[in-house]
């Protein structure tokens, strides 16, 4: 398992979050909406600006219908 910092774990999130909601061709709106976030929120999660929640993290690999583990792989 790879050690990073937190400022390094959130970029690192957020890459994979914004790569499977492309992947999936989903806008950032529409991803904003099924995640439950707002869109400014989902902007600062994808850029790495925040850390989020587990909750926050569930709901969005909610959104994409996998488990939050699925979510995380090979982050």
């Amino acid at each position: 398992m790879q050690s990073y910092t937190p400022e390094e774990l959130s970029k690192k999130v957020g890459e994979r979050i914004k790569a499977l909601r492309i992947e999936r061709g989903i806008t950032t709106r529409d991803f904003a909406d099924m995640a439950n976030i707002s869109h400014s929120f989902r902007h600062e999660i994808e850029s790495g600006q925040v850390n989020p929640s587990l909750s926050i993290l569930y709901s969005i690999a909610k959104a994409f219908n996998m488990s939050l583990s699925e979510l995380l792989n090979g982050v």
